[in-house]
């Protein structure tokens, strides 16, 4: 949920009484909720299921809005592009999508990014930036996605994992791939 003042994103609410108190650590205004609900994972799983047509792998719930960061490997690019984008052979992680619709990097997001950026509406951002993206892969299943890396540019994919489970056994530490200055360090 974003400030109406200043547009910057309020932190999670303090909740007093059953009432929402969203206060906007840059300009201080005060944005009220009464009768406040939290929702559970099951409860969003179920609510973006529905609107969205799709349904999330097992597990997912326990993945959701968690950071990194993490790296993948990804299979060899081909096109230069995706070797501009991907040449290290290695995708960052900061921070999976949550299930929060009122927070930043939500699943909820993903059909409206997708729009944004050009790609296939039946993806499901996990991760990204814009012009790169870790994604579950709806195109060939409505209920078993793959796990892809896209670029924007040519919409270049690469495959990442045959599904969700295998997608989080394959994700290695950051630091166990590249320095604490970024550098690619793996021998």
């Amino acid at each position: 949920m974003k400030c109406q003042e200043c547009s910057v994103d309020f932190p999670k609410p303090d909740i007093i009484d059953g009432t929402a108190y969203y206060v906007c650590a840059s300009c201080g205004n005060v944005h009220e909720v009464e009768d406040y609900r939290t929702y559970t994972p099951e409860e969003r799983i179920a609510e973006f299921e529905c609107q969205h047509g799709l349904k999330l792998p097992a597990g997912f719930s326990d993945f959701a809005g968690l950071s990194g960061p993490w790296v993948v490997r990804l299979p060899p690019a081909e096109s230069d592009t995706a070797k501009y984008y991907f040449g290290e052979g290695f995708y960052e992680i900061e921070r999976i999508a949550g299930l929060d619709p009122d927070t930043f990097q939500s699943i909820f997001d993903s059909s409206s990014l997708t729009v944004e950026w050009g790609l296939p509406k039946e993806l499901l951002l996990l991760e990204g930036d814009g012009r790169t993206w870790i994604a579950l892969d709806y195109r060939n299943s409505t209920s078993e996605p793959t796990v892809i890396a896209i670029e924007t540019d040519e919409y270049t994919w690469l495959p990442v994992a045959r599904n969700f489970q295998d997608f989080v056994l394959a994700l290695l530490p950051y630091e166990s791939v590249y320095d604490a200055d970024g550098n690619f360090a793996l021998k």
